[in-house]
Parts: structure tokens; sequence; C-alpha cells
């Protein structure tokens, strides 16, 4: 009786040794179909996706420019290098992008395939915040950075500012970076300012000791520092109130202390003036 419980122990053990070989090799000749049926579809996608390039039924008929206005449509396909006739497959998007995003107005470009035969190139451009003189002039954008250098027939009418260094501009300086926003902050003062409003506004000048100066059309040179821009604005009017028709015979008036104000005059032989409100005398110093 235990002879023959144990013969057949023996066999139901070979049985499932055997059980388990057979399943370890399933399971390696299953994973070695999965893997021949994936090269498979590899190489037939390969062969597939060749002849797709290929296919007349996908080439460019029509490349659409959405956006441009200072980069003009020809200059925009120029750099794509897309073209009707072309496959539609035959490019990479990433590469048109940064081709067309070496426009200097364009600041954004996106690329896009509407099958079958279709390319629309979208471009967001730049948009100037001022004219920088360093050297030569420069469009600078709100994000403080220069993106093209003017050329002869080039939109001036846009803040002027001067005496920056073009190296501390492209280098980001963050004293520079401060300075440029003052400036144009000052630009938008004068934009609502009754008394030199910024189309009375030649230039905006800066001088890294003394702060910044509004250089106006008509002669005067105002200077305001580097702090308190708009409390400087209304003690401009102001000072313009206390003058009287004094205040169009100014060439220059000092604002950048606090506590003193020095005016300059294109006539001689003018009285001084204190400012309304003012603790301190406004200084006259006739040329």
């Amino acid at each position: 009786m235990n002879k023959t419980r144990m013969t057949r122990t023996r066999a139901a053990k070979a049985r499932a040794g055997r059980k388990r070989k057979f399943s370890k090799a399933a399971k390696w000749i299953k994973r070695g179909l999965v893997v021949a049926a994936v090269c498979a579809l590899a190489v037939a996608g390969k062969l597939g996706w060749g002849q797709l390039k290929r296919s007349n039924n996908f080439k460019i008929a029509r490349v659409d420019v959405v956006g441009a206005e200072r980069a003009g449509r020809d200059e925009i396909l120029y750099l794509s290098r897309l073209k009707p006739g072309m496959g539609i497959f035959e490019f990479r998007l990433a590469n048109a992008v940064k081709a067309v995003e070496a426009h200097p107005w364009v600041k954004k470009a996106q690329v896009s395939r509407e099958l079958p035969d279709q390319v629309v190139i979208r471009v967001w451009e730049q948009r100037p915040a001022a004219i920088i003189i360093a050297g030569e002039p420069y469009y600078m954008n709100s994000d403080l950075r220069l993106f093209k250098k003017l050329i002869p027939g080039d939109d001036l009418n846009y803040p002027i500012i001067t005496g920056i260094c073009l190296e501390d501009i492209e280098q980001r300086d963050p004293q520079t970076i401060i300075i440029l926003q003052n400036a144009l902050a000052t630009w938008e003062l004068a934009k609502n300012s009754k008394i030199y409003p910024s189309e009375q506004v030649s230039e905006v000048h800066i001088e890294p000791s003394v702060g910044l100066s509004l250089v106006t059309a008509s002669g005067p040179v105002v200077g305001f520092g580097d702090t308190a821009f708009e409390e400087k604005f209304r003690k401009l009017e102001r000072i313009k109130v206390e003058l009287g028709e004094q205040f169009y015979s100014l060439k220059g008036l000092d604002l950048s202390q606090p506590e003193r104000v020095v005016a300059r005059f294109f006539k001689k032989e003018m009285e001084p003036v204190v400012e309304a409100g003012m603790t301190a005398q406004t200084q006259k110093e006739a040329q």
C-alpha cells in the first residue's frame, strides 16, 4: 500500500515538473512570437511610411501664413522652405518653426499640417516698446529685449531712449533693466501729462550718475533722477502754475532732489521762484 502511494506521488511530481517546463517553454515561445510580430510591423510600417511620404495624395497644395503683418508672407515662406509640390510629410515641424522664428519681426511661430495637402504657418510678431540708441538704433520689446536694428523706412513713432550701453542690455544687467523699466514708466506718465505730453518728448536720456531726463522737442530738459517719478510729474504741474509765462522760457529743470528744484532759463534777469507747498527755494541759474 505504501509502495503504491509512493509510486503515485513520484508520478504526480514528474507530471508537475513536465508541466512547469512546458509552461516556461510556452512563455518563451509566446514572447518570441510577440517580438517577431513587432519587428514585422516595424518593417511594414517603415515601408508603408516611405510609400506614404512619396504618395501624390499627400503633396502640399497650399501654404497659408497667418498673423504676419510686418514680416512679409514671402519672407516667411522663404525661411520655412515650404512650397507647393513638396510631400507634406517630408519636413520636420520643429525645423520649420525654428527657421521662421529667425525672422527679426517674429516672436513666436507655429507650423501645422492640415491633411491631406495644406500647411498653416502662424506667427506672433514682435511689438516695439521703444527705440534704443546704443551706437545704432534698435527696437526693444516689452520684455526689454532688443530684436531688430532699424533700417530706413522703419517706424520711428516710439519712445526713444539714449545713454544705455548695448552690452548691458544684451547681458541683462539688473541695474540696466531697472533703468529701462523706469524710462518706460516715465514715458507712460508723460502720455497723461498736460505739460510735456509724450508727443512733445523727443527722448528719454539716461545718465547713470544722475538718473533719467526728458528731452523735450521745444528745448527744455527736465531731470527726474531715479525715483518718485509720479510725484515729480505732479511737482512739475505746480511749478508751471508758479512760474506762469516764465515757464516757457525754461532751458532746464532739475527735479532730481526731493527738496530742491533748480530752474535754468534762456532769458536773463528772471526772478527766483519758490514752489508752492515746498520748503526749499527754487534756484534760478540764468544763462
